[in-house]
């Protein structure tokens, strides 16, 4: 019997039942095809790849670290220098302008201004999820921020997600929002 006959959302992986038993075994159904020249089967929703890939450490550690050096580029005062920290398709979705940020000019505009108000921040509680060349980093955070004069704390919830690409971790996407309630 076909595990795809018994739940929804599952077609193309078979299960091996025998007198309504599963014996725990499941493929995913293949197509043959022919690869340079010979016939070879392989999962339908899976590309082929001549290269390997080496996992990079992502840990709690690691996203200490990130944060910690994209934090210290905001102490510079450098919009271009926290810009150089995201990636060139990266997705930044700011906390205080509500547009997308979706290019480096974009982000590096919106650091322009954020800067302005000197920014400091500080993690309150960090949830890690790692996997290979990817990192996410979501929680809390405070930023201490000044404005005409007077410091303030603003209460924010925070993404980072970072990829390793070409031998440097790069953030990808970064959303972070005020808090909604005090």
């Amino acid at each position: 019997m076909k595990l795809s006959s018994m739940i929804t959302g599952t077609t193309g992986i078979d299960e091996n039942i025998e007198n309504g038993v599963s014996k725990g075994h499941y493929q995913r159904n293949t197509h043959k095809r022919s690869i340079t020249g010979r016939n070879a089967y392989q999962p339908i929703d899976t590309a082929s790849a001549d290269e390997a890939v080496t996992c990079q450490p992502a840990t709690k550690k690691l996203a200490e670290d990130l944060f910690k050096k994209w934090n210290d580029a905001l102490q510079t005062g450098d919009a271009r220098r926290v810009a150089a920290l995201y990636a060139d398709d990266a997705v930044l979705l700011p906390t205080v302008s509500n547009l997308p940020r979706t290019t480096t000019a974009e982000i590096t505009d919106y650091f322009e201004h954020f800067l302005e108000k000197k920014p400091y921040g500080k993690i309150k509680q960090r949830n890690i999820k790692q996997g290979c060349n990817k990192l996410t980093d979501a929680g809390t955070y405070d930023f201490e921020v000044t404005s005409n004069g007077q410091k303030s704390i603003v209460a924010a919830r925070y993404t980072f997600v970072y990829e390793y690409r070409n031998n440097e971790w790069k953030i990808v996407h970064h959303h972070s929002s005020m808090m909604p309630e005090k």
